[in-house]
């Protein structure tokens, strides 16, 4: 019903909706209960102490001890929409809905089903997978092999100098939305586990800086050939420039008696959300 409002915490740290620019008190968390299976708290990124409550049939943000009445869970609308109601575990019939188009008139409903019930989850990240060429020689006029140095860089490779500022919900959306992207493009089994790798390996690293990584491979270009060396990268395209990121992963030489090249094991991946 009212599209473009997302839930957010105000100024007083009260629940409401904006339909301004993105901001973190807009990013929430999904925290699965270890307590009860396919439901979550609902933590705010910006004020990471703050939990969604369904508290005397209001909903607030909530700092204290885990209660039953900070839990909830998803139900889909049933059209296949991408929309679910938010359902309080606590409360069986209690929904999180936007009662009109002011910011303040959020909260908790109980009674009928209406469509300013629904709410869409929007990933953090939108993912684009592709494929680069590093490097690109055509020494099919030359008799000789010739070697030449290539800088190669693997890991994530940040696109802001500005810090995140959450590395623990900035992994587990990286996870969410790769996941997700990989689900939907039906990546396969090997480069799923290739980026997998990857990501675990990079964010392990203490520092931003060292997320990636470069270093220098020296490849030998065959006589009478085309030589190319491909890697992937997916990109992960957020709304705020400090979450911007490339994930660099394995290379691949091809090398062709043509001006095209053979990819018979499909490692050439291009992907658009």
């Amino acid at each position: 019903m009212y599209p473009h409002a997302k839930l957010t915490l105000l100024k007083d740290l009260s629940v409401g909706t904006t339909e301004l620019a993105l901001a973190p008190e807009q990013l929430w968390t999904f925290k699965p209960s270890k307590n009860i299976e396919g439901c979550y708290y609902i933590i705010n990124e910006a004020h990471p102490e703050l939990r969604l409550a369904d508290w005397e049939n209001k909903l607030i943000a909530y700092d204290d001890k885990h209660y039953g009445d900070q839990v909830f869970k998803l139900v889909p609308s049933g059209n296949d929409d991408g929309h679910f109601y938010i359902y309080s575990q606590c409360y069986e019939q209690d929904r999180i809905a936007k009662f009109g188009r002011d910011d303040e008139k959020t909260g908790i409903y109980s009674g009928p089903l209406y469509s300013d019930q629904l709410w869409k989850l929007v990933p953090r990240f939108k993912v684009n997978f592709h494929t680069n060429v590093v490097f690109h020689f055509d020494n099919r006029q030359n008799p000789e092999p010739i070697k030449r140095e290539v800088t190669v860089t693997r890991g994530v490779k940040m696109g802001s100098t500005t810090s995140i500022r959450n590395k623990t919900t900035f992994t587990q959306s990286i996870d969410a939305s790769l996941n997700a992207a990989i689900k939907l493009f039906e990546i396969g089994l090997s480069s799923k586990t290739e980026f997998a790798n990857e990501i675990e390996l990079s964010l392990s690293k203490n520092t931003e800086e060292e997320w990636s990584k470069m270093e220098k491979v020296t490849f030998t270009v065959p006589a009478f050939k085309n030589f190319k060396v491909m890697q992937h990268m997916v990109k992960f395209d957020g709304e705020f420039d400090e979450d911007r990121c490339t994930l660099l992963t394995d290379i691949k030489v091809l090398v062709s008696d043509e001006d095209e090249f053979d990819d018979p094991d499909n490692f050439i991946l291009n992907k658009t959300q």
